[in-house]
């Protein structure tokens, strides 16, 4: 084949557009390189005891001539290319059945093209008349086997319409046979029966597996986006971890509030081991609070017995043997003190197990034990008061507030006094004895802009009361007054809360308090000017 007829071929196979072709083509011009009677795999004819194979290649001339065609280096990698070749059906073993290429002196032929996969496709009627031809020859040699009888009679009930037809080009496909001469009657009957252990429809278990109910694609998204949600608020690193994270800072209080055992556990741990059986289990904790409700219910030898099996899967491999004979004598013999209930089948695969000893013989009872608690007890756990009183006296994690709460006001409310209602009105001077200033209620307007440092020092909160307290006194001379009685006697910082914005690691709220000035204090707002 010339280079253009191979540019041909491509384009040809891209117009369709079909991957299965396109990948045939390649494959298919690789094998008329094999079968070029000067540079291709050497075929001649083999002597078998008295017989001669006509039309034979070995199976290590072919991986020979792979690894030189194609630089292979790899003697692996050939025998891979050459096992995707055989199994598309377009050579086969001579004496096996099985469609594998070993590195020998095996015997494999090439298949005709007519039965190559992109000149002839396989249906149930091509089938049946194969089927039917065998049954007219001699059955010594050309017999069906089991599943070939099954399968021809499945087919003689779905295609019972066209049966005469089917009988009468399978006589006639016989009778042309039997004209050719017996090494070519012998080739072909070889090739077609290679194409077919290829093609053959499905056995009993691969159309269970075929046919068996399958989740459509939407009901798959939906799965796993409720998946997502429901461990969204369990996963450390998509929300807030609380007291604080330990990955970003050096408190291990996070560790240690969610330590294998601990006197309370937290709320959260509590709500994960709701979601299922399988959560409660893989946490320590909740395995030891499970089995101390299973024991008030006198029905802790299932627990007791899944727990076992699992420490078995561990530990030294000198004393399974000793193990698995102990686990039986406590939970599966006859009368063993504490019985676990197994159904006869899983009994039966157990004692099975148990004549090879392993870390799993006790698998498939364990199992049957998880189904059991997951039905009933772990269902019961959760409705139970246990579980209640768990969830009531849990720890409770608040999240640590910020240092400054801007934009919401915090001000304490101030009852007035009689005679105090109408003052803004009536321009009556301001009598109060206190005017208590909060951070957390600092909300300057637009006139007197915040200016100091977010810190806790004294200085700066001297600073911060000096500049409040000039802007909003009318008289200078009061104003000097109030400021210094504020700088050197009157500051007073009391720790009142929690604030999350601390430098030095503590929680403060701070609350300056401004004595009573030695004049009445007219405001800016409270004069008609």
């Amino acid at each position: 084949m010339t280079k253009t007829d191979e540019f041909k071929e491509m384009d040809q196979t891209d117009k369709q557009g079909v991957p299965r072709e396109i990948i045939f083509s390649k494959i298919e011009r690789l094998v008329r390189e094999m079968q070029h009677p000067m540079t291709g795999v050497p075929v001649r004819s083999q002597k078998l005891f008295l017989t001669y194979i006509p039309s034979v290649f070995m199976g290590f001339d072919l991986v020979d001539w792979l690894m030189s065609r194609l630089n292979i280096k790899h003697l692996a990698e050939a025998i891979h290319l050459a096992n995707l070749i055989c199994q598309h059906g377009y050579f086969y073993p001579v004496n096996d059945t099985k469609l594998t290429l070993k590195d020998d002196g095996t015997l494999y032929r090439f298949q005709e093209q007519c039965f190559w996969p992109s000149y002839n496709q396989p249906d149930d009627i091509h089938y049946a008349i194969f089927l039917v031809k065998r049954t007219l020859r001699n059955k010594q040699k050309h017999g069906l086997e089991d599943h070939e009888q099954e399968t021809l009679a499945r087919l003689k009930k779905v295609l019972s319409q066209k049966w005469e037809y089917i009988c009468k080009q399978a006589e006639e496909q016989v009778h042309l046979m039997n004209e050719r001469k017996k090494s070519e009657k012998s080739i072909l009957d070889s090739q077609e029966k290679a194409y077919w252990r290829v093609h053959r429809p499905p056995t009993e278990f691969l159309q269970q597996y075929i046919y068996r109910p399958r989740t459509k694609l939407h009901q798959v998204v939906e799965s796993l986006i409720h998946q997502c949600e429901l461990y969204a608020e369990f996963d450390p690193f998509v929300t807030d971890v609380q007291p604080t994270n330990p990955w970003i800072s050096d408190d291990n209080t996070f560790w240690a509030l969610n330590s294998d055992f601990v006197e309370i556990p937290t709320e959260k741990r509590l709500r994960r081991w709701g979601i299922s059986l399988e959560e409660l289990l893989t946490d320590p904790m909740g395995v030891l609070e499970f089995e101390k409700y299973l024991r008030k219910e006198y029905s802790h030898e299932n627990m007791c017995f899944w727990k076992i099996v699992q420490s078995l899967k561990r530990g030294s491999q000198a004393a399974v043997t000793n193990r698995i004979n102990k686990i039986y004598e406590k939970y599966l013999a006859p009368g063993a003190p504490c019985e676990v209930n197994l159904d006869s089948k899983t009994l039966e695969v157990t004692y099975n197990l148990m004549k090879s000893p392993s870390r799993y013989t006790f698998d498939a009872a364990q199992e049957h034990v998880f189904l059991l608690m997951k039905k009933d007890t772990y269902r019961r756990f959760l409705k139970s008061d246990h579980y209640r009183n768990l969830l009531s006296n849990t720890q409770q994690i608040d999240q640590k507030r910020k240092f400054f709460s801007f934009g919401v006001s915090t001000r304490k409310k101030v009852v007035p006094s009689a005679g105090m209602g109408n003052r803004r009105n009536s321009g009556c001077h301001r009598t109060s004895s206190n005017v208590d200033i909060t951070l957390n209620a600092l909300q300057l307007s637009d006139d007197h802009p915040f200016t100091g440092k977010h810190s806790q020092s004294t200085s700066d909160l001297q600073d911060m009361q000096k500049n409040l307290a000039l802007n909003r006194l009318s008289s200078p001379s009061e104003s000097q007054n109030l400021v210094n009685n504020v700088g050197h006697d009157a500051l007073s910082v009391s720790r009142m809360g929690y604030l999350s914005s601390s430098l030095d690691g503590t929680n403060r709220n701070i609350t300056l308090t401004v004595p009573q000035p030695t004049k009445n204090l007219v405001a800016p707002w409270e004069t008609e000017n």
